[in-house]
């Protein structure tokens, strides 16, 4: 990974010779995850805050100061907060960073098409576009042809960010030119970067490890303990080693920080919307009622129902499949189900 670091560091000195460099950063979405990043990266560039109207650009900005409706922590007054397009930006020399939930992502991007021409995007969105089959790269790629996409992913939650406690996270872009500039652009002192070529090998990882959080969320609201959970995890890393597999993913990939690393987060933290949502469904209450609580994205939803289809080819996913039955509501009896799989792994 060093080696690939240094061969960008080189790439991107030349690359910079010939090409501005990034002048501005704009996070498309007010959501807690674009804000922790927009308090990160103003370190070292202007940054703009893009939200969804007039109305909670104002909010935003009077709370600023402190913990409020859209915000778990202090915004710095170094970053702009504006209704998305309230200022011209030249495409030229902006980052567009589009953290949006996975559902709004498609019109995001449609969006931007419309204001932008060869924008350079960073996606941070973890989900998986059930309808198209397709990563959310792939989604923007899709609807700005022109663009220019890097994906950021890993073990990223996004209260502790914002706090400012380290982490690593990937940076994967199939050209190398764009991820010298977009890794130099975002330096910082909170996440560590590695490198990658292959984004769509780490979205897909990233995208499989909500499923096991919803099982361990369902574990621990269950009662069933802190072993029960152990359990959970470690066949999720081994289902999840399978359909990277299945799909040509490097095993390195599959355990690295895209993969074990946010997999392990996300079933641990009390800040995760997968795992959340499994313990609102241990209370016995319906995916619809549990979503309705969370108030958010769940990306592990979706992707439980794309993976299914690997059940039906054999594809050795006891645990995704169970965890995709418990979302259908068609498993009577939740405890016997993840008692039952626990004891036959």
């Amino acid at each position: 990974m060093r080696g690939v670091a240094a061969v960008v560091d080189t790439v991107g000195r030349a690359y910079y010779a010939h090409m501005h460099t990034v002048e501005q950063i704009v996070v498309i979405g007010s959501g807690n995850w674009g804000l922790a990043l927009a308090g990160v990266f103003c370190s070292r560039h202007p940054v703009r805050v893009w939200t969804i109207d007039a109305e909670v650009a104002r909010t935003l900005d009077a709370d600023r100061d402190k913990a409020g409706l859209y915000n778990k922590h202090p915004i710095p007054k170094e970053v702009v907060i504006e209704e998305k397009y309230a200022t011209d930006v030249d495409a030229r020399s902006a980052l567009f960073i589009l953290a949006v939930p996975s559902g709004q992502v498609r019109a995001a991007a449609r969006e931007l098409a419309t204001h932008a021409k060869h924008p350079l995007v960073v996606t941070v969105s973890k989900g998986f576009d059930a309808e198209k089959q397709c990563t959310m790269s792939e989604v923007i790629r899709r609807e700005i042809p022109d663009a220019h996409v890097v994906v950021l992913t890993g073990p990223t939650i996004a209260n502790e960010v914002a706090a400012g406690l380290p982490t690593r996270a990937v940076l994967a872009c199939d050209n190398l030119m764009h991820l010298a500039m977009v890794r130099d652009a975002l330096r910082n002192d909170v996440i560590r970067f590695e490198v990658s070529r292959n984004p769509v090998h780490h979205e897909t990882c990233a995208a499989l490890k909500g499923i096991v959080a919803i099982a361990a969320g369902i574990a621990d609201g269950l009662g069933l303990g802190a072993n029960a959970q152990g359990v959970i995890m470690t066949e999720g890393l081994r289902e999840l080693s399978v359909v990277a597999s299945f799909f040509g993913i490097p095993e390195n990939v599959a355990y690295g920080i895209s993969g074990a690393g946010d997999l392990i987060t996300t079933c641990l933290s009390a800040d995760s919307r997968n795992r959340r949502l499994g313990a609102i469904l241990a209370e016995g209450k319906s995916l619809e009622e549990a979503l309705g609580e969370v108030r958010m994205t769940v990306e592990g939803v979706a992707m439980s129902r794309t993976i299914e289809t690997l059940w039906s080819l054999d594809v050795s996913i006891p645990l995704f499949h169970s965890v995709n039955a418990i979302l259908r509501g068609e498993v009577a009896d939740v405890r016997k189900e993840l008692c039952d799989l626990i004891a036959h792994l």
